[in-house]
């Protein structure tokens, strides 16, 4: 990894989890990176705020020396989804405070950075891609989130709907995080449907519409841009790397900035890496590709949301498997 010399030569574009945790690692390598982000119009400034993460979080979050226990805020042993209660690993964190900390002494500029100006340019921007070519076939999920207090203790479970689905995620006793993305229904009337925001005593703290990128790395190549003289680097959401299935971006955005950190100098390597490491995504996206059009899940289709779940932590049986993606229509 080259030093900086003579003015900042790194410019982070994006300032959400993938990015902090890029410039937290630049910075505890002694290298200097400029941060940006454009305003955030969301209560809790972040755009999807995405509050449930998986298997592998507290290592990646001990490896840029911060405690993640200090995240952490609800931590459960199972997860109902339809009507069946499937043993997992899954946990909710307190990704503004993380972010917060990962950027500690950061003096993030809200606006966008002119890439003429810095050797490199990180695009962790996520859903937008800003500074790398547009996807072609890009799978965006449309998602809605609501923030809610509640008297009534809820559980946490998931719903599958038109090929897409409604979540509800403790963050503490009282409060939730409750949503819905659906490619096929519309999520905000789904959740009506269920009357999960429709409870004595509950309470929206906040509320914002997004979409979260399911199209897989394989589909969202290039990695690697020309532009400044060491190139655009993308990272996390922007290069695909969110569970087409499982929708989870937290801890595999972080493992691509492990990846850009290794294969620093050597882009092809890095584009190499991540179709290896995050290959698995791709029969994920085989499989939401095949039910989109209509198709049937299969015991092939079974067998690898079963192998994947457990990635995440989530310990789903082939029958069950079975069962859930036939639901997923």
């Amino acid at each position: 990894m080259k030093n900086p010399v003579g003015r900042s030569s790194i410019a982070i574009a994006g300032a959400g989890i993938t990015g902090a945790y890029l410039y937290r690692h630049l910075s505890l390598r002694g290298l200097q990176a400029d941060i940006f982000d454009l305003p955030k119009v969301t209560k809790c400034g972040l755009t999807p705020c995405a509050w449930g993460t998986s298997r592998g979080f507290h290592e990646l979050v001990d490896e840029c020396e911060l405690d993640p226990e200090n995240y952490l805020l609800y931590r459960s042993a199972h997860v109902r989804i339809d009507e069946v209660q499937i043993d997992a690993d899954v946990m909710t964190i307190d990704k503004p405070r993380l972010i917060k900390d990962l950027l500690h002494g950061a003096q993030v500029k809200k606006e966008s950075p002119d890439i003429s100006l810095y050797d490199r340019v990180i695009d962790a921007t996520g859903l937008s891609r800003a500074f790398l070519t547009p996807i072609e076939k890009d799978l965006l999920l449309p998602c809605i989130q609501y923030r809610v207090k509640s008297e009534t203790r809820l559980e946490n479970r998931i719903r599958l709907c038109g090929v897409g689905y409604a979540w509800c995620l403790p963050l503490s006793e009282a409060t939730y995080h409750i949503g819905c993305g659906s490619f096929l229904t519309n999520p905000a009337e789904f959740l009506q449907s269920l009357g999960w925001l429709n409870r004595d005593g509950m309470k929206v703290v906040c509320e914002c519409g997004a979409s979260i990128r399911l199209t897989g790395p394989g589909h969202s190549r290039p990695f690697v841009e020309n532009g400044p003289p060491e190139g655009v680097w993308g990272v996390g959401e922007g290069i695909g790397c969110v569970a087409p299935l499982a929708g989870d971006g937290i801890v595999t955005g972080m493992g691509t900035v492990k990846l850009l950190l290794k294969y620093w100098d050597d882009p092809e390597g890095y584009e190499k890496a991540v179709l290896h490491d995050f290959g698995w995504m791709e029969e994920e996206r085989r499989i939401l590709g095949k039910v989109l059009q209509g198709g049937v899940p299969d015991q092939r289709d079974a067998r690898v949301l079963k192998e994947n779940s457990r990635r995440m932590g989530i310990r789903i049986g082939l029958t069950d498997a079975v069962s859930l993606l036939n639901n997923l229509k």
